[in-house]
């Protein structure tokens, strides 16, 4: 079976810069510490995700209450979420970490979220069939939710950066579009599942069927 899916607003990931530049989600070179510019990509990501939800989804505002369309505004934001989504001394390397980060920072803010973790394997012959992943991703974009992928070998994908979170924001087939460094990019999912040596996983915020 093939999925396609896509967020209905991406044009609610814009930010303006202060030169009046525009960027599609954020980027972690935006935090103002060396540690957290170095390691940020998975709080990152998240933030990208809860501006999303929070303006996409009633009832969910207190996610993002600020405007995020402002990179100073998102940077406020980056900064909160870090001190739930926070990576340890090898980063945010982990989904776990991002499940458990983000329901936190939910609760911090008086919501109740059940983030639900597609977990990959380091050992390929223990992962499910490349089709289970695509349908998780598939069911989190069709709650008009982007998904959070944590990639700590870009395997055959030459185009992923080694032990990074990026965000997916669609999918079609074997290609998603993800969200980099401010920037918008597409990658073959299917090849990277297939040919990644190290574990990852795949996190939608709004909890979907694990498959």
């Amino acid at each position: 079976m093939t999925y396609r899916a896509s967020l209905s607003r991406p044009e609610l990931l814009d930010i303006r810069g202060p030169e009046g530049e525009v960027t599609r989600g954020a980027d972690q070179d935006w935090y103002p510490d060396p540690w957290q510019r170095r390691a940020g990509c998975g709080p990152t990501a998240a933030s990208v995700i809860f501006s999303y939800l929070a303006r996409t989804h009633p009832g969910l505002e207190a996610l993002c209450p600020q405007d995020a369309a402002c990179r100073e505004e998102f940077l406020a934001l980056m900064c909160r979420v870090w001190d739930y989504v926070t990576p340890i001394s090898h980063g945010l390397n982990r989904p776990e970490l991002m499940v458990d980060g983000m329901a936190a920072y939910a609760g911090s803010v008086g919501l109740d979220l059940s983030p639900a973790l597609f977990a990959v394997p380091a050992a390929r012959t223990k992962r499910l069939p490349y089709e289970q992943a695509a349908a998780f991703v598939a069911a989190s974009l069709e709650r008009d939710c982007p998904v959070a992928f944590l990639n700590l070998h870009n395997g055959l994908e030459k185009r992923l950066d080694w032990w990074h979170w990026v965000t997916i924001t669609a999918l079609d087939g074997d290609n998603v579009t993800i969200l980099d460094s401010g920037a918008e990019l597409e990658i073959d999912l299917r090849l990277w599942y297939q040919t990644s040596k190290k574990r990852g996983g795949l996190v939608a915020a709004l909890g979907v069927d694990p498959c």
